[in-house]
């Protein structure tokens, strides 16, 4: 891909035109006349310039930048291939949601398999933030939650399914269950609004009919952890996080009229649609898969 077309992907992947130019550490001007030379090579308007909705891509700036994406996956799918012929390691990049890495790095086959056949990098951020760099072919692939809205870059490699479980301090009990019984609001810790697992754990507490009061919002299940065994309220956690809290008498799982409030969370491991991975590379990533479903089904 040339220059000019690397320019033109980062300014629709960053958003902006001034976003773009601070990433590729280059002046805005610099980056506008470097498209306006693009736009006139191709004889076609690559950005509607309307200022009223920020940067907007014609239909043959989304053609490109689909065209680009295409490019760049397979200078990607090449490099591996390369590699696989020799006897050096292939590198791996990895993004995983924060529940499912602190539950992978915490086991230590999978890690010791990946780590002796790969050159390993493993990125912990947001479903969103993973799935935008599977597309941009910064990550091989992505253990993200499920999302309803369906995008046809990605490929669903496989699934599982991760247990939540809604817990507080036994000396929280009492008054959880009462609450809920009778409709008052819940003190509650939760997940950031943006996220996916936010959306599962809202579905589900209102089928229950159970109302909470929102004291935090953090992307860390680990802090929602530490001020839910500090006292601060109820939270919907994965099963694998809590178990030990539970067994230890440090948290107890709520029940909803009699019953435990367990949360399916779907997960799904993602790839870019169409990437080829090398057979050694598409062995690990299988074996990784298969690991996971063991750990949350």
């Amino acid at each position: 891909m040339d220059n000019e077309l690397k320019k033109f992907v980062a300014i629709v992947e960053a958003g902006t035109f001034t976003r773009a130019a601070e990433t590729l550490r280059i002046s805005q001007p610099g980056l506008s006349v470097a498209m306006r030379k693009l736009e006139k090579r191709l004889g076609v308007a690559l950005f509607e310039r309307t200022g009223r909705h920020g940067l907007v891509l014609t239909n043959a700036g989304n053609q490109l930048y689909a065209a680009c994406l295409e490019h760049r996956r397979i200078d990607h799918d090449l490099a591996l291939q390369l590699v696989a012929l020799g006897n050096e390691k292939i590198p791996l990049r990895i993004g995983m949601i924060d529940s499912v890495a602190a539950l992978m790095c915490s086991q230590e086959e999978p890690f010791r398999m990946l780590e002796a056949s790969t050159e390993l990098s493993l990125h912990v951020l947001h479903s969103a933030a993973l799935r935008r760099a599977v597309r941009r072919s910064e990550l091989d692939l992505a253990i993200v939650v499920a999302d309803d809205k369906e995008d046809d870059r990605l490929e669903v490699a496989a699934t599982a399914i991760d247990r939540l479980v809604f817990v507080c301090t036994p000396e929280l009990g009492q008054k959880v269950r009462l609450d809920i019984e009778q409709g008052r609001p819940v003190p509650f810790l939760s997940y950031v609004q943006h996220s996916a697992t936010f959306a599962v754990i809202q579905r589900a507490l209102s089928r229950s009919h159970i109302v909470v009061d929102p004291l935090l919002y953090s992307a860390s299940p680990d802090t929602i952890l530490a001020m839910t065994q500090r006292g601060w309220g109820a939270a919907v956690l994965p099963k694998s996080l809590v178990a030990d809290a539970i067994s230890h008498g440090a948290l107890m799982e709520i029940s909803s009229h009699g019953e435990p409030l367990y949360i399916e969370r779907h997960l799904h491991v993602v790839t870019l649609k169409g990437r080829k991975l090398p057979p050694r590379l598409a062995g690990l990533a299988y074996a990784m898969r298969e690991q996971l479903r063991s750990y949350t089904i």
